[in-house]
C-alpha cells in the first residue's frame, strides 16, 4: 500500500512536471515586465510576442519562427524627441558598428509617443540582436542599445528541464516494473 501511495506520488510529480516544461518552452519564465534595453545611461522597454501561436510576451527567447510582433517603450522624454533607427541582425553574422546589414528595420524617424511596435517573420531558428540607434537632430547625442534574444531555440534551461523530466519518468517506470516482476514473482510461489 505505502508503495501504491509513493508510486501515485511520483506520477502526479512528473505529471506536474510536463505542465511547467510546457510553461518554460512557451517562454513564460522569460517575462520580466521591464525587458530593458541599456542605451548607455538610459533605457528602453522591449517585449516580442507570436499572436499567432500563444499570448506570452517575452524578452530573451521566442519558442517558435514566424510572424512576430516587437513594441519597444522609452519612457524618457529625451529620448522621445531623437530620431530612433531600430533593426533586427543576426546575432552570428559580424555586427558592423556604424551601419550594421539587418534582416529587418524601421525608417529611421521620430516616434514622439515613445512607443513602436512592428511586425517581423523570422523564418529561421536563431540568435538575433535588436540593434536600436537613437540620435538627437544635431547628431551630438547618439544612444545605442543592442538586445539579443533567440528564437525557436530550446535554452540550456530548458534542456536541463527536459532532461530532469526524462530521467523522473524513466525512474518512475522502472520502480512500476520493479514492483510488478515482484507482484508477479510471488504470486508464482
Amino acid at each position: 500500500m505505502r508503495y501504491k501511495i509513493f508510486f501515485l506520488l511520483a506520477l502526479i510529480s512528473a505529471a506536474l512536471g510536463f505542465d511547467l516544461t510546457h510553461a518554460w518552452a512557451a517562454g513564460w519564465h522569460y517575462y520580466d515586465p521591464e525587458c530593458p534595453v541599456s542605451l548607455g545611461d538610459k533605457t528602453m522597454k522591449f517585449v516580442a510576442m507570436q499572436p499567432k501561436k500563444n499570448i506570452d510576451r517575452v524578452c530573451d527567447a521566442l519558442p517558435d519562427t514566424g510572424p512576430t510582433v516587437i513594441v519597444l517603450d522609452a519612457g524618457d522624454r529625451e529620448l522621445r524627441d531623437m530620431t530612433w533607427d531600430i533593426r533586427i541582425l543576426d546575432a552570428n553574422a559580424p555586427i558592423a558598428e556604424d551601419n550594421p546589414v539587418a534582416i529587418g528595420s524601421l525608417p529611421a524617424q521620430k516616434y514622439r509617443n515613445g512607443m513602436v511596435n512592428f511586425d517581423h517573420n523570422f523564418t529561421h531558428a536563431g540568435s538575433y540582436v535588436l540593434y536600436a540607434k537613437l540620435s538627437s537632430d544635431d547628431g551630438k547625442k547618439i544612444y545605442i542599445g543592442k538586445h539579443l534574444f533567440t528564437v525557436g531555440l530550446v535554452t540550456e534551461s530548458e534542456f536541463y528541464i527536459y532532461l530532469a523530466f526524462s530521467i523522473c519518468v524513466l525512474a518512475a517506470s522502472s520502480f512500476g516494473f520493479m514492483k510488478w516482476r515482484q507482484k508477479r514473482a510471488l504470486s508464482k510461489i
